[in-house]
């Protein structure tokens, strides 16, 4: 009787498990319960701590690039994606020649829904979800919006996209939508999702990458009143209530698949998709004791809070294993082909070809250790510098972006002594203009080491104790810089002008 109920749970755990991949926008290090008390958050809180938080989760230090790197499991200095972000009315995307983490979980028996943010390129039809995998698309195309309004430089983008029988994209433009926080919409669409997945045909992957808490600073006034004589700055007193917004959203996804009976067989992921701004373009966020924020290679910038939970699968707290976001694809492959603890050694997921990521899955739930010690932060040609992650060392080379340390306002002012020691006009440039990252003074052939699993703060730089470490990291610059392709940024197509689209942003080439 024992042999057979082993036999029952192990049969049961290798069921294809429901995967939900909830991404954050502009989440800070610091921002979450578990690193910041006066946060409310307590569906993530609560997964967060029956699960596994992922402590060394890298992602990129932007948008378009992190979100690349999970759709195609490769750095994005090989797709052409590493430098900035795609804006706008801008004729490029993610190559449509390109396999994604979508079309992957389709061809392995999934059904596969997306619900808020895209920022992956739309100037063509063939740029857009619908047709890459995912059976419906619900949210927006471009990389920021206002969360009533829906309104990107003034005009409107919120759609409804799944794929005709022609597999022309039928675009339902959503604009019944104006005026409703968009958290609410985002969670209303997951669980009509979920309550209309047909289980007995397919395990469900949903990939949500909410809108929250990316600028503008935006809130309905019940989630800003909880904060009510808790956080005196504004500011973050509204970043924390759209982090609460957020977590009602998570709720109701849970209780939806709950409801649905999918709970129980479901994997429940979490990450932001880079570190919070800080300074000149922060909205509130901390990615203190860290240092630095968005747009750079900073540990505030590319070190994510992320964390994974499932009720097929113990607690295990907190996991050190380093892990990237490339690793998603691959990682999540498996898990769909092999269940919750499919063996490696017997199982494994579709051929992906020549990707950076590495399947995970047993570093995640403590199985073995991490399958990387080494990963590439960023190379970029445009902005002449670089980063490399590689054992217990961070590299750069070149101008790493702005390298504050920027703790919670009720943090005393005399932490900000240990401000990078940039000189005021520096500073200043920073503090106004977002890409100081990109164009700021700095020396391109500055290399700066640093361990940051013993200091990983950033406090003390160790390039002149190490010269044997630094020497073997830029080689290995060397090497990702020669599989790197140019960055393909290019200025907004006025051929894009959304007056000619009814005011929308939309899809205006054949090709691109």
């Amino acid at each position: 009787m024992l042999l057979l109920l082993v036999f029952m749970v192990r049969e049961a755990l290798s069921v294809k498990p429901n995967i939900v991949l909830m991404v954050a926008d502009d989440l800070g290090w610091a921002d979450m319960p578990w690193h910041d008390s006066l946060a409310k958050a307590p569906t993530l809180t609560a997964l967060a701590e029956a699960g596994t938080q992922l402590d060394r989760h890298y992602v990129q230090p932007i948008c378009s690039p992190t979100r690349s790197a999970l759709m195609t499991g490769k750095y994005p200095s090989r797709l052409g994606l590493q430098h900035d972000t795609i804006n706008a009315g801008e004729p490029y995307g993610l190559m449509v020649n390109e396999t994604l983490i979508s079309n992957y979980m389709k061809d392995i028996g999934y059904s596969v829904h997306g619900v808020g943010k895209w920022h992956l390129g739309y100037c063509s039809w063939d740029l857009t979800p619908a047709k890459r995998g995912f059976d419906s698309f619900y949210g927006f195309y471009n990389g920021h919006e206002t969360y009533y309004t829906k309104e990107t430089h003034n005009f409107f983008d919120f759609r409804l996209d799944t794929l005709n029988a022609d597999k022309s994209v039928n675009d339902d433009v959503i604009f019944g939508a104006n005026e409703t926080y968009s958290a609410y919409l985002y969670a209303s669409q997951a669980a009509r999702v979920i309550s209309e997945h047909d289980a007995e045909k397919s395990p469900l992957f949903l990939y949500f990458p909410i809108q929250n808490v990316h600028n503008p600073n935006e809130v309905p006034d019940s989630y800003y009143q909880m904060y009510e004589g808790i956080v005196e700055d504004s500011k973050r007193r509204t970043l924390l209530a759209m982090i609460t917004a957020m977590d009602d959203a998570a709720e109701v996804v849970v209780n939806a698949l709950k409801k649905k009976g999918l709970w129980e067989n479901t994997v429940f992921i979490f990450f932001s998709d880079n570190g919070g701004p800080i300074l000149g373009i922060g909205n509130g966020q901390t990615n203190y004791p860290l240092r630095g924020g968005k747009y750079s290679y900073w540990e505030g910038g590319v070190r994510s809070t992320s964390f994974i939970y499932s009720p097929m699968m113990p607690p295990r707290g907190v996991n050190t294993q380093l892990l990237h976001v490339t690793d998603w694809l691959p990682t999540l492959t498996f898990l769909g082909s092999c269940g919750v603890y499919g063996d490696e050694a017997t199982c494994s997921g579709p051929k992906l070809g020549d990707v950076d990521g590495v399947n995970q899955w047993g570093a995640i739930i403590g199985r073995r250790p991490s399958s990387r010690e080494e990963f590439l932060v960023n190379v970029d040609q445009k902005a002449n510098n670089s980063a490399l992650r590689w054992k217990n060392y961070k590299l750069y080379k070149g101008n790493p972006g702005n390298g504050a340390w920027v703790p919670p306002p009720r943090i005393n002012a005399e932490v900000f002594a240990r401000q990078f020691t940039a000189d005021k006009a520096e500073r200043e440039l920073y503090d106004s203009h977002h890409d100081y990252v990109f164009r700021g003074p700095y020396d391109a052939q500055k290399i700066q080491l640093y361990d940051v699993v013993n200091d990983p703060a950033e406090t003390v730089e160790i390039s002149k104790k190490e010269p044997d470490v630094v020497n073997f990291m830029l080689k290995r610059l060397e090497y990702h810089l020669a599989r790197a392709v140019a960055p393909r940024n290019v200025p907004r197509d006025p051929k894009s002008d959304p007056t000619q689209f009814n005011g929308t942003w939309t899809p205006w080439l054949k090709h691109c």
